[in-house]
């Protein structure tokens, strides 16, 4: 929200310059993102006088006008604004002065006419858009006069980030409460009086509310007499300080109120009502609306509406509607401050691709209680500035009945949350300045009610965090805890993630980041069926409405973008949470942790010293051995993974579990993710590779004794995995086999079709010379066992 310091000024003495009061509320919660000076470096503008102005002698669209700039004298200036005019108030920028845009003003000749300055318009100010011609300034400026501090130029404008479970901060009296409770002063609330005339409102006019849960409040009041014109120049500039553009006096009160009370306001062109009376309900099937921006909007039942006998006249909290507009034909309105549901506001405004200022504060919910307020406050302005007359009397339909939540407080809680000690009255006083009521205080145990602008406050701790940021969170002090058992330090599920960063990013893969939520048909479309997946209640889009399953959605869809957009070579891995559970369970899903690797393309970035290769299921298995440390209670074995190709995966065990699968993903899955080619993958189940990486080391000497080298080719089934054949000869070895390799595998001639031959080789070692009558041994061994159960021939 933006907000003008110099108006915070209005309601609260302020003992700090922008720079820290922004600071100081920024510490207290309400982060100041930016500070912005309303216009810029104005010290050589002034308000001048035109006393006369002239046709130039050679340019039909010019003017030579004299300009009476006070004590710095009175200056010939040329101008080609078509509204400049003998007897107008209007900003001067004389020689020396430097507009915004960097542009600086010297004494120049015009088609032959000296220049010794410029009239300005207000975008030449920087201040607006506004270039249709030069500012004309109130009269009751003096000529001569500074330009900035004259017309309230000299402001600066604080940007605050309001959360949403802050909508009290909405506001500049929400802001300067703030204030208040920062410097220990009392805010000056501004004047709501009026005068009514004898004639009651309920003569002209009836509200009525069908539907009270999704508007709880409608308050409105009448008003006829009204003069439009532009609002006053004050009133325009903190508008305009806001980000909103000025239109005239009835509009720009309403929408200044909104910011001062964060109420939002509507005023109907009473005339315009059939009826003359107000109906609020849901919009009927069919129904269609011409909001304030010419757009013609279809309607649903779900929508709130405001409406005359017949008609809609406004989408409630979001948008007003053109017919019931204030124009320069209007006598007579119907100001409107309601109270409309949250929820319902939010979901229209998205269903209709359409937001305001009201809809961004009626979506985190306002303060009910405040409607009277805004409307008497709008009144006061209006009758002020556009000599309204209101008749006697609001009509204020109230179904809110909310009590204020009382909070039992138990004053040793603050010492013992905060570790600190907070003086009795000083919290007392933080509270007050706050508007809770405390009562009890005299014992340790208070009664605090909260007022109804901060539903957010709901527990003690609550409380006590109002107090220490309004105490001030930098006069905590920092020290480590006094129990040296809690010692910090990263978890081991951190510890691996930043190893196995470590590893991956060396090997040239890169580190991505996906959705925790992803398309409902995911698990199908990774051939995993029969796997619901849990759905979100309020999706931010229909392609991410489901928890995931996997960490291979997300990257096969990084691939494929990465693919359209004419890479040739894709490597990623994402470590992250995955979210197991029952599709319609009340319960919390349980949430595994996975790392997803996937490659896609070359396997080198293209260069004249690197093949044109691609990458194959060697690269993934490679890259899971250089990964996961070694220990023989690893298994790799093929795989079972419908997501994978059937004839190209393996799996990896880890003390009876599968703690990983890879290979290449199935062609079926590549063309539902559409990605051209063969993707190489693997999911590793992180949680159950921890212990991996936290086995205590082993000394193992160094060998004293020669190793004797044996290789053995058998031919076995095609479709036989070769891990299977490696393990179980380890088995038959013993522990003098120290490693059993693959050193080839061929398919072909004169080997049958249906058969394969694997290539072995042995290395053997032990603390002795080993003979060759002992390794020959446990060769026969080997081949025979290898005969036995998987039907293998000596090659």
């Amino acid at each position: 929200m933006l907000v003008s310091y110099k108006w915070l000024q209005e309601y609260i003495e302020i003992p700090w310059d922008p720079e820290e009061l922004a600071d100081r509320l920024t510490m207290a919660g309400l982060e100041v993102e930016g500070l912005q000076p309303l216009a810029g470096d104005l010290s050589r503008f002034y308000v001048g006088y035109v006393e006369s102005c002239e046709k130039h002698p050679r340019a039909d669209k010019l003017q030579i006008c004299i300009v009476d700039v006070g004590e710095q004298g009175k200056f010939k200036i040329v101008c080609g604004a078509p509204n400049v005019a003998a007897g107008q108030k209007v900003p001067v920028a004389l020689e020396g002065a430097k507009l915004p845009n960097g542009m600086e003003i010297v004494h120049t000749e015009i088609r032959g006419e000296p220049s010794k300055g410029m009239i300005c318009s207000q975008q030449e100010l920087g201040i607006s858009d506004d270039h249709e011609g030069i500012w004309v300034l109130p009269e009751d400026l003096i000529p001569g006069s500074p330009l900035a501090e004259s017309i309230g130029l000299d402001d600066v404008i604080l940007d605050v980030s309001v959360y949403a479970n802050r909508p009290d901060c909405m506001r500049v009296l929400g802001i300067a409460r703030e204030v208040a409770a920062l410097t220990g002063g009392h805010v000056q609330m501004p004047a709501i009086d009026y005068v009514e005339k004898e004639q009651a409102i309920t003569e002209r006019t009836s509200i009525t509310v069908e539907n009270e849960e999704l508007c709880p409040r409608y308050t409105a009041s009448l008003l006829d007499g009204i003069t439009l014109q532009p609002s006053p120049l004050w009133m325009q500039l903190r508008l305009r300080a806001a980000g909103m553009r000025p239109i005239n006096n009835v509009v720009d009160i309403t929408n200044y109120v909104m910011l001062e009370t964060g109420q939002p306001l509507h005023a109907f062109d009473f005339d315009q009502l059939k009826e003359n009376r107000i109906v609020v309900r849901t919009a009927r099937e069919g129904e269609k609306m011409v909001s304030l921006d010419g757009v013609t909007r279809e309607l649903t039942p779900a929508m709130l509406m405001i409406c005359d006998a017949h008609d809609p006249k406004c989408i409630g909290g979001v948008m007003g509607g053109l017919d019931s507009e204030v124009t320069e034909r209007t006598n007579t309105i119907l100001l409107e401050t309601a109270n409309f549901a949250a929820l319902n506001i939010r979901r229209t405004s998205r269903a209709l691709g359409l937001s305001s200022e009201s809809s961004a504060r009626f979506e985190k919910g306002i303060d009910a209680s405040g409607t009277m307020f805004a409307n008497k406050r709008a009144i006061h302005l209006l009758q002020k500035f556009a000599s309204a007359q209101a008749y006697a009397g609001h009509i204020d339909i109230n179904s809110v009945h909310r009590e204020l939540t009382t909070i039992k407080f138990d004053l040793n809680e603050v010492e013992r949350i905060l570790g600190i000690t907070i003086p009795k009255k000083e919290i007392k006083s933080i509270l007050e300045s706050l508007e809770f009521t405390v009562d009890k205080w005299e014992s340790e145990l208070w009664d605090i009610t909260v007022p109804s602008h901060r539903p957010d406050v709901e527990i003690q701790a609550d409380v006590i965090e109002e107090i220490v940021r309004i105490w001030g969170l930098d006069k905590v002090p920092v020290s480590l805890p006094h129990d040296s058992s809690s010692d910090g330090g990263q978890s081991t599920r951190l510890i691996v993630s930043d190893q196995l960063r470590q590893i991956l990013v060396g090997t040239g893969i890169q580190e991505a980041l996906s959705y925790s939520f992803g398309r409902e048909d995911n698990n199908d479309r990774l051939l995993r069926f029969n796997k619901p997946m849990i759905k979100i209640q309020n999706p931010i889009s229909e392609d991410l409405i489901a928890l995931r399953h996997s960490l291979l959605p997300g990257l096969l869809s990084a691939i494929s973008l990465n693919s359209s957009r004419q890479q040739y070579r894709v490597a990623l891995f994402e470590i992250g949470a995955t979210y197991i559970g029952e599709a319609e369970s009340d319960k919390q899903p349980k949430e595994e942790m996975q790392l997803g690797i996937t490659l896609w393309g070359r396997r080198n970035p293209i260069n004249w010293g690197y093949a044109e290769e691609n990458y194959d299921f060697y690269d993934i298995k490679g890259i899971l051995e250089t990964l996961l440390p070694k220990s023989p209670e690893l298994t790799w074995t093929g795989g079972k993974n419908p997501s994978f190709h059937p004839g190209r995966q393996g799996s990896i065990m880890f003390n009876g579990e599968e703690i990983a699968v890879y290979g290449e993903i199935h062609p079926a899955v590549q063309r539902n993710f559409r990605v051209p080619g063969r993707v190489y993958a693997a999911e590793i189940y992180f949680e159950r590779i921890l212990e991996l990486f936290f086995a205590t080391p082993y000394f193992a000497e160094l060998p004293r004794f020669p190793a004797v080298e044996r290789d053995l080719a058998v031919v076995i089934d095609k479709d036989q995995p070769v891990g299977d054949l490696m393990n179980y000869l380890q088995s038959l070895s013993g522990e003098i086999l120290q490693e059993v390799l693959v050193f080839d595998v061929y398919e072909g001639k004169p080997i049958p079709e249906d058969k394969k031959s694997v290539a072995f080789s042995f290395r053997f070692q032990a603390d002795r010379t080993l003979k060759d009558d002992e390794v020959n041994k446990i060769m026969d061994q080997c081949l025979q066992g290898l005969q036995s159960k998987y039907g293998a021939d000596i090659r």
